[in-house]
């Protein structure tokens, strides 16, 4: 099968884009052909080098969504670049087009361009929730511009939790156009865990005895770095020897510098640039602690789980991300400390969360699944 994976190409290091590679990776060992279609825009440069192994890599010149001054706004007048774009993608020629998207709103004028392509396609969408729920400028405008396109879209849409799909069919209609398809991401190797995770740590400057908590992801307002600072020192408080680890980059990123300095705290909290490998960080920590204020189903969440992690969340969370259980979460609110301090319950919580990995967030799974739905549409197609 010849699979053409479209990018709305609102950035390298987000997890929808970490999904493009994951997917790629695992149909190519199923052994079909793969070629992923993004912007010439310098910030998808990283994911264009680290997809080129894998497939082909066709840069264009389009412009994601939120490079508009006016947001959506900007693809209720963008027929022309849908039909641009649907030329391009009828002289590649796939059996399917798998368009990828951040949220509702952004690469709307890319299902347009599927749609008038005529390719049998689908759209994975990873956070469903409105811009009203989000407390975006013009909210109701850009919801009201997003039905429109997904109600038009002809393919498949794809939510990435069984929770999304209410909140995808309040805004594009019929539930038999929505297929959940849940991420997956590959499983390390544990037996390799003790060598990496003693080179890691030492690295960190964390001794033996100590607790260290790892955040990964982008340092920008969605993650909520700053209540990801207070929870440190909370925690610190309640857990003797008790180190944080931020992986990432971002917008806030000299802000959160900034506090950890400000707060005096710099002895045990840091933050290291981002890596396309967090694999020895996860395997160094004790826990994955994650504030953020929504998500659709986290890529660095479900990495962590892999690795035998157990998941400290903000309890908004545990009402959007229902797996994330007791056996292998530690929910954020007064009195968790207890828990925190206690290294054996912690990796027995980790056990669990490698076992919930390995039964539904494996890449494998996820590809089976894509490759399901794409005889299906293509068959219904034809």
């Amino acid at each position: 099968m010849k699979i053409l994976l479209a990018s709305a190409s609102s950035g390298s290091r987000g997890g929808g884009e970490l999904c493009l590679l994951y997917l790629a990776r695992a149909l190519v060992q199923c052994g079909h052909e793969v070629s992923l279609w993004m912007s010439r825009h310098p910030r998808m440069d990283e994911l264009a080098a680290l997809f080129a192994p894998i497939g082909t890599v066709i840069r264009a010149d389009y412009t994601n969504t939120y490079d508009y001054r006016v947001r959506s706004l900007a693809h209720f007048f963008s027929g022309g670049v849908a039909r641009r774009i649907a030329a391009q993608w009828r002289a590649i020629a796939p059996d399917v087009i798998h368009i990828n998207k951040q949220n509702l709103e952004d690469g709307l004028d890319l299902l347009d361009a599927a749609r008038r392509s005529g390719i049998p396609s689908l759209a994975t969408i990873h956070i469903t929730q409105s811009a009203g729920y989000l407390r975006a400028r013009h909210a109701w405008a850009r919801d009201w511009i997003a039905r429109r396109f997904l109600r038009g879209f002809p393919g498949v849409l794809v939510p990435t939790l069984e929770q999304r799909e209410r909140e995808l069919r309040a805004v594009a209609g019929p539930a038999a156009r929505i297929r959940t398809v849940l991420n997956g991401v590959p499983l390390p190797d544990l037996s390799a865990r003790p060598a990496v995770r003693d080179a890691a740590r030492a690295e960190l400057g964390v001794a033996v005895g100590e607790t260290l908590f790892v955040g990964v992801g982008r340092v920008v307002a969605q993650k909520r770095p700053q209540l990801w600072l207070d929870w440190s020192e909370t925690i610190r408080r309640g857990v003797p020897g008790a180190r944080f680890v931020w992986v990432g980059d971002g917008a806030l990123a000299d802000d959160f510098d900034r506090l950890v300095n400000e707060r005096g705290v710099a002895g045990c909290v840091r933050r290291v640039p981002w890596t396309n490998d967090v694999t020895p960080y996860l395997f160094a920590g004790d826990a994955f602690l994650h504030t953020a204020e929504f998500e659709g189903l986290s890529f660095a969440m479900l990495e962590a789980l892999a690795a035998g992690l157990p998941v400290a969340v903000s309890e908004n969370l545990l009402a959007e991300l229902p797996f994330l259980t007791p056996e292998v979460t530690v929910s954020l609110k007064p009195g968790c400390e207890s828990v925190l301090a206690d290294r054996a319950a912690l990796a027995a919580l980790g056990v669990n969360a490698r076992r919930l990995a390995v039964e539904r967030f494996s890449f494998e799974t996820m590809a089976a699944n894509y490759v399901r739905l794409y005889g299906e549409i293509m068959k219904r197609r034809a």
